[in-house]
């Protein structure tokens, strides 16, 4: 049961859970079930004063738990859609809005605009105050005015009513900049004038409008709860938490939407205790709503990107002390039915480009270990349903992952003496036998193998540093002719030269006579 009050009465929404047969009596006769409602309560709201009730379109009212009249409900505002559009429907809090409504007769002269939040009306005017233009136009009229909120979070209504109580209302929310703009984009739907489509179009349209305004009851509803439990000096009086059934569907509706912001802000509700949980602990029923499986079949790439950096800020499981948030509770390797991966998932699909290369990026590098080794119930990995759907630019990209992170780590292979590409003196060599080399800039585990791809870049690079750096060394027979070289350039230029000899006039080498004579 949900409440606002106005001036002079309490209007209540009342959530019925009934088999269909229940429904079809209802529909059929509902004001002798609320006759049976107000005499089987002993309660004096039901059975003092009037009470003024509306089931479907049926509309009854009540004196002193007595029924005095029941008529069809027929809308006297408006016109067949009963619609009223407004703008925004979400805002941010310690904000001013322009607020602008419109609808199809909405201004009569016995018609009110009335904007509802917390407690208090932000504007009670008549219609024809508000008007945005005077002058007789046909189609939907337009209504604006300003409003300013306070920090508050949770849910108003702006409501156009008529003297004899026929209304049109339409909720908003009041939450923070990210999650408002979110939920904005549901107005374009919410908003929609006139319908020149077929029936069929017409359907789906007013399909969309009551899924989306259920959202804006639901989520409000939840941000004022969970204000008000946050903020309450007398916990005793507290709203209960939140259903968990009711929280389900607006975790379904907020992944089905792609909102990030609103998956956060839904998610840290839960983690502060606002929920009814029907398991032992947050973190189970957040695993167990397989919200990153699901965001990975919408590849919705930001979506995957959020959840894996999601982290639990006030939350601390018990028996872990002081709170430290639960780190990435969402990761690429988190298994679901038969040890499914989002991994697994995204290689079997098309068109996941995106969504593999953000499991793959995740914080701790989960994905790129878990591509070549999760395995589900039948034994196959990421890579091998890749590779027999044919999608082979997937496996490259991860491949590449693979190697520019094989590259940024320790790297030590060795080369026995035998393989031909170290040169043809390799047994010349230092005693070990052998050549290692190394590039140093992380700490690499010793669980990781080299690819073959690697390997054979590094023999490459061995072999061209062996002719190089080693080419003297490795040859005895040329550094010895190198040594022959000096010693006759050393003689030639001894002789070319012009020594002093004591006594004697200079002389040069080459006029000294030899042979026989």
């Amino acid at each position: 049961m949900e409440s606002y009050i106005r001036p002079g009465c309490v209007i209540l929404t009342i959530y019925l859970r009934l088999p269909n047969w229940m429904w079809d009596e209802l529909d059929d006769d509902p004001a002798s079930w609320i006759e049976k409602l107000i005499s089987i309560s002993n309660d004096g709201l039901w059975r003092k004063g009037w009470l003024y009730a509306r089931v479907q379109d049926c509309l009854t009212l009540s004196y002193n738990g007595s029924l005095m009249f029941a008529s069809p409900w027929q809308l006297v505002i408006g016109d067949k859609h009963q619609r009223l559009c407004v703008t925004p429907i979400a805002v941010a809090c310690s904000s001013s809005v322009k607020f602008s409504v419109k609808g199809f007769n909405i201004v009569q002269p016995t018609t009110k605009l009335l904007c509802v939040f917390g407690d208090k009306y932000l504007i009670q005017e008549e219609t024809q105050m508000l008007l945005e233009d005077s002058t007789v136009q046909q189609g939907p009229q337009c209504l604006t005015f300003s409003c300013s909120f306070s920090c508050t979070s949770g849910r108003g209504f702006i409501e156009v009513e008529d003297y004899d109580q026929s209304s049109l209302c339409v909720p908003f929310v009041v939450a923070d900049k990210d999650v408002c703009s979110e939920i904005r984009m549901l107005e374009h739907g919410l908003n929609l004038i006139s319908f020149d489509e077929t029936s069929e179009r017409i359907d789906d349209l007013m399909a969309y409008r009551n899924r989306s305004l259920h959202f804006l009851h639901e989520i409000g509803w939840l941000l004022q709860r969970s204000h008000v439990r946050a903020t309450s000096e007398q916990p005793q009086y507290c709203p209960d938490r939140f259903p968990v059934e009711r929280f389900r569907w607006l975790l379904s509706f907020a992944v089905d939407q792609e909102w990030c912001a609103v998956l956060r802000k839904l998610l840290n509700t839960m983690f502060q205790g606002d929920i009814d949980l029907d398991v032992p602990s947050p973190i189970e029923f957040a695993l167990g709503e397989n919200v990153l499986l699901t965001a990975v079949k919408k590849r919705s790439k930001p979506l995957v990107e959020f959840l894996l950096r999601y982290t639990a800020t006030d939350y601390a499981p018990v028996g872990s002390g002081a709170g430290a948030p639960v780190q990435f509770l969402f990761t690429p390797a988190m298994t679901g039915l038969s040890n499914i991966t989002p991994l697994h998932i995204a290689a079997t699909i098309s068109d996941a480009t995106g969504v593999l290369d953000a499991l793959t990026d995740d914080p701790r590098q989960l994905g790129i270990k878990a591509w070549k080794n999760a395995r589900d119930a039948t034994g196959f990995t990421p890579e091998e349903y890749a590779r027999k759907r044919g999608h082979i630019s997937y496996i490259q990209l991860v491949q590449d992952k693979i190697d520019r992170r094989v590259s940024r780590a320790h790297v030590s292979v060795t080369i026995p003496s035998t393989i031909d590409t170290a040169g043809k003196h390799a047994s010349r060599l230092k005693p070990a036998d052998q050549i290692t080399f190394g590039v140093e800039k992380k700490q690499r585990g010793m669980n990781q193998t080299l690819s073959c791809r690697q390997c054979v870049q590094q023999v490459q690079q061995l072999a061209f540093h062996s002719r190089t750096n080693r080419f003297l060394s490795n040859r005895p027979a040329m550094l010895s002719l190198v040594a022959i070289a000096a010693v006759c350039v050393c003689v030639g230029l001894i002789m070319k030269s012009l020594p002093q000899v004591g006594g004697m006039r200079p002389f040069l080498w080459d006029k000294i006579r030899w042979g026989p004579n």
